[in-house]
């Protein structure tokens, strides 16, 4: 999806749901899309990132990944 397609804000109020809460109420998928956004600059994490716990199983499976695995999965 384009940039200019993304929700408006959707990362803000992603960011504004980690500051408040911590990731207490987030599902895995958007802990990988959070940390995703960090190094992907006006792009949509969130489909990389359910592909990655799909592919994974979980959020320590992802984070257990090799770099050569993740980048398996389409950017």
């Amino acid at each position: 999806m384009p940039a200019d397609n993304l929700p408006l804000g959707h990362r803000k109020r992603l960011r504004e749901r980690f500051v408040k809460s911590g990731l207490k109420g987030f599902h895995e998928y958007e802990i990988v899309e959070l940390l995703l956004t960090l190094g992907s600059p006006r792009k949509d994490c969130k489909p990389q990132a359910k592909e990655a716990i799909q592919r994974f199983k979980t959020l320590r499976g992802v984070l257990e990944a090799t770099p050569e695995e993740l980048q398996q999965i389409p950017a």
